[in-house]
C-alpha cells in the first residue's frame, strides 16, 4: 500500500504543478483504491476513520481561510486512510517540509518582506473584525508566480515517512 500511496501522491503533484489543481476524480479514485488496499491489509475501520478525521479537523480551518486548497486537503485525507493514528505527526512533517519549500520559494522570488507585511496586515484585519477572513495573496501575484504547491511538501513528507524518518 505504501508504494501505491507514493505513486498516487506523485500523480497528484504532477497535476498540481501542471494545472494548479488536484482533480476531484483523482482524489476519489485514490480514496477508493486506498480503502480497498487498507481492507486487504487488515487495517481497522477506526484507524482509517481517525486518519481522515484528523486531517478534516486540522486542515478544514486552513481551507476555510484560503491558505490550503481543497485538493490538498483531500490528498491528505487519502494519505490519512493509510496512515491512521499517525496522521498528526505526518501533518506536522508535511507542514515543516512545506515551510522549508516556502522559504526557498520566497527567497528565490525575493519577496520575504512583502509576504510578512501581508501576513501582518491579514492578522491585524482578523483581530479588527474579530473573525477569520479569507487570506489574499495580492492582486499583482499571478497564479503561477504567487502560490506554492502544497502537494510538494506532502510528497517530501511521505518520502521521509517511507524512509522510516517519522510516524
Amino acid at each position: 500500500m505504501k508504494i501505491w500511496i507514493l505513486l498516487f501522491i506523485i500523480l497528484a503533484v504532477i497535476y498540481d504543478y501542471r494545472d494548479f489543481q488536484i482533480p476531484n476524480w483523482l482524489n476519489g479514485i485514490g480514496a477508493c483504491i486506498t480503502l480497498i488496499l487498507a481492507g486487504i491489509c487488515g487495517m481497522k475501520v477506526m484507524d482509517i476513520t481517525a486518519g481522515v478525521l484528523i486531517v478534516f479537523a486540522s486542515c478544514g480551518l486552513l481551507f476555510y481561510i484560503g491558505c490550503l486548497g481543497g485538493g490538498d486537503v483531500k490528498l491528505l485525507m487519502v494519505c490519512g486512510i493509510s496512515i491512521g493514528w499517525g496522521m498528526p505527526q505526518f501533518l506536522i512533517l508535511s507542514f515543516i517540509c512545506n515551510g522549508i519549500y516556502a522559504v526557498g520559494f520566497l527567497w528565490k522570488r525575493k519577496n520575504f518582506h512583502l509576504r510578512f507585511i501581508r501576513l501582518f496586515q491579514y492578522i491585524t484585519r482578523c483581530i479588527k473584525n474579530k473573525r477569520l477572513l479569507v487570506y489574499e495573496t495580492g492582486e499583482q501575484d499571478s497564479m503561477q508566480g504567487g502560490i506554492i504547491h502544497f502537494s510538494f511538501g506532502i510528497l517530501a513528507a511521505y518520502i521521509i515517512y517511507l524512509s522510516g524518518g517519522v510516524v
